[in-house]
């Protein structure tokens, strides 16, 4: 298991460090403790062990693998920097299914993993305000897929 913390990591660095483009989009100002490659790294390896909401991929990387990750800050930072990264998850899921040769995997897995993220509406107080077309499917200013 902990093989594949490690190559999915490995994998995510690669892709990191091969986009220039995502350093830009940080804030210069601040040098979090964790690293986007490990924030990245922390949900992936949630998803992968059958943990699909943020909050559970928090506890189970926090109860299970915190001495792979000291750094790992309070789960309202955790969420805020997570919500910050569509682009950096788009990024390198696109450069995964690039790689991927059509018949190596379930298109269904890899559909589950690029819906699995929530799409922000609203925030704070706000969320209760808005109303979602679609009210079955949306909580609290997300839109659940």
């Amino acid at each position: 298991m902990e093989n594949k913390l490690i190559e999915i990591y490995l994998l995510v660095c690669h892709f990191y460090d091969m986009n220039k483009r995502l350093h830009l989009q940080e804030n210069r100002n601040r040098q979090p403790t964790l690293s986007v490659a490990e924030l990245m790294t922390i949900y992936l390896f949630g998803q992968l062990n059958g943990h699909f909401k943020k909050r559970h991929i928090y506890d189970f990387i926090n109860h299970y693998w915190s001495d792979c990750f000291p750094a790992l800050p309070s789960y309202q930072a955790f969420s805020r920097r997570l919500n910050l990264l569509e682009n950096h998850f788009q990024t390198l899921l696109g450069g995964l299914l690039k790689q991927i040769q059509p018949g190596e995997c379930q298109h269904d897995a890899l559909d589950h993993l690029v819906d699995s993220m929530p799409v922000m509406l609203a925030q704070g107080a706000k969320s209760k305000r808005f109303e979602c077309r679609c009210s079955a499917d949306c909580q609290h200013g997300f839109l659940r897929h």
